[in-house]
């Protein structure tokens, strides 16, 4: 096999026209003007074939001898099972359009899979064996966020606060320590009252620190239903929801500055860590088990569930009232709102809070 091109000395811009003979396992490499070069086959190391552009091989000498006779190259490497014939397969994979499809196809299907699957299960992992000190950084800067842009000191009188954070704390928080076995991971829990303009809201930090506005408190009839409202906090934190939705967010936030290279990204994603919090909702999923274990947790302490579904029937007879309002004389209220909107009053979690309520008796 004859293989036409040109001889590059190493080190050198030089070039020489030559040809290159194959015989069994034997090459020769014939340089114009240039003594011969020869040597084994398998001594060459040949350039991957990227379309039809020049082929190139290295020699033992560090020369290189490049060539445009690209199907004699893979037709040889194929011939002598070269190292290098992974190469002619992987070109042959990049010019069949069925191939082509196929690693689309399989792109697709593991970048979904990883999305959708693979990410909440690494989160979860990662959420569960990280410090408290990290769910503690992350919630004090939070909280000053919120403190400075958002909330309000609590206009409710302190009588009513103490008396409430007083059976938050002997009646909610010691059925839920007798559940938790390792104390040194328990969140430091801490119930704090504010006033956010007339929304009603709770909101939960990884640390264990739950933030419920006065809105929230006033629209409750009794100490039950505002009960179901905590339960529900203490179960996003005790599932680690909230570290869930920052590692999932920052994960996607490196990987992107990985492939785009802009470490800057991931510079300006820690820094932005208590606000990714607060953006974050809580999926589905999130919200179903954070529903599920106050329904557990008010039923062991002789709490008909049903106080849930009637607070959030209230919750959300208010949304539909403040949708429909024609005119918002203050657009920041509403801002407020959906910043802090994780509990979506859907008619489904009612319903399911109906559905306990009847195991209650």
């Amino acid at each position: 096999m004859q293989i036409k091109g040109y001889w590059y000395p190493a080190n050198s811009a030089a070039r020489y026209p030559a040809t290159l003979n194959i015989q069994a396992d034997q090459f020769s490499l014939v340089i114009s003007d240039q003594d011969n070069l020869v040597g084994k086959v398998n001594t060459l190391s040949v350039s991957d074939r990227v379309g039809n552009i020049t082929r190139k091989i290295g020699l033992y000498d560090q020369s290189i001898f490049e060539t445009q006779a690209n199907d004699q190259i893979d037709q040889l490497l194929l011939n002598l099972n070269h190292k290098d014939k992974k190469l002619h397969f992987l070109h042959h994979l990049e010019t069949h359009w069925h191939w082509i499809a196929t690693a689309l196809l399989l792109t697709v299907v593991a970048s979904f899979s990883t999305v959708y699957w693979g990410l909440p299960w690494a989160s979860e992992k990662l959420a569960y064996s990280m410090p408290k000190v990290v769910s503690e950084k992350v919630s004090e800067g939070t909280l000053d966020i919120l403190d400075k842009v958002l909330l309000e000191p609590s206009k409710l009188d302190k009588q009513q606060q103490a008396s409430i954070r007083q059976h938050f704390e002997e009646t909610l928080l010691s059925i839920q320590a007798k559940d938790n076995l390792d104390i040194s991971q328990s969140a430091n829990y801490q119930l704090k009252f504010r006033q956010l303009d007339d929304i009603p809201n709770a909101l939960a930090l990884p640390s264990g620190t739950i933030i419920i506005t006065d809105a929230l408190i006033n629209m409750a009839d009794n100490q039950a239903e505002i009960d179901s409202v905590l339960l529900h906090e203490i179960g996003h934190i005790e599932s680690r929801h909230g570290l869930q939705q920052i590692i999932h967010s920052s994960i996607v936030t490196i990987g992107l500055a990985m492939m785009i290279g802009d470490t800057t990204a991931v510079e300006e994603m820690l820094i932005a860590l208590p606000t990714l919090l607060l953006q974050s909702h809580y999926s589905r999923k999130h919200e179903t088990e954070a529903d599920n274990y106050a329904f557990e947790k008010m039923i062991q302490l002789n709490i008909d569930p049903i106080h849930f579904a009637h607070l959030f029937e209230k919750m959300l007879a208010w949304e539909e009232q403040d949708t429909a309002t024609p005119s918002r004389p203050d657009e920041d209220e509403q801002d407020k709102a959906n910043l802090l909107s994780t509990h979506p009053s859907s008619p489904e979690r009612i319903q399911r809070a109906r559905e306990y309520s009847k195991q209650y008796f």
